[in-house]
C-alpha cells in the first residue's frame, strides 16, 4: 500500500490566463481544492492536514516556501520604491513652497499703510461740590 501525501501544485486555470495552485491528495482524481496564492495554499494544506491526518509532501512545501519568500521580497521592494517616490515628492513640494521666489511672492510688498485717526478725546467737565454733595446726601 503506498503511502498518501498532500501534494500542491501550479495549474493553468480554466477560467483565467493565471495559473493557481491546486491541493490534493495522492491517489485520489480529483484536487481538494484550488488556491489563487501560495500563501493560501499552504494555509489549505495544512488545513486538510489537520481534518485528514495525511502528511505534507516536502517538495511542495518546500516549493509553497520559496514562492512566498519571492512575492514577500516583491511587495517589500515595491513599498520602498513607493516609500521613496513619496518622499521625493514631498521634498520637491517642500522645495517649492519655501524657496526664496515663493516666499517673496507670498509677501504683500509694504506699502504705507494709512494711519488711523483718532477720536478726539472729549473732557470731562467737573461737577461742582454742591451738586456732589447733594447727591451723597440723597443717598
Amino acid at each position: 500500500m503506498e503511502a498518501k501525501y498532500i501534494i500542491v501544485s501550479i495549474v493553468k486555470s480554466n477560467n483565467s490566463e493565471n495559473n493557481v495552485w491546486a491541493v490534493a491528495i495522492t491517489g485520489e482524481e480529483q484536487p481538494k481544492g484550488y488556491c489563487k496564492s501560495a500563501y493560501k495554499a499552504m494555509r489549505f494544506a495544512f488545513k486538510l492536514k489537520k481534518q485528514t491526518g495525511v502528511y505534507i509532501d516536502k517538495k511542495s512545501l518546500s516549493s509553497l516556501s520559496e514562492s512566498i519568500a519571492e512575492v514577500k521580497a516583491r511587495m517589500a521592494e515595491a513599498e520602498a520604491k513607493a516609500g521613496q517616490e513619496k518622499i521625493a515628492e514631498v521634498t520637491e513640494e517642500f522645495i517649492e513652497s519655501h524657496s526664496v521666489d515663493a516666499v517673496l511672492a507670498q509677501q504683500p510688498e509694504q506699502e504705507e499703510k494709512p494711519k488711523k485717526q483718532r477720536k478726539p478725546r472729549t473732557k470731562k467737565v467737573a461737577q461742582p461740590a454742591e451738586a456732589a454733595a447733594d447727591v451723597i446726601a440723597f443717598i
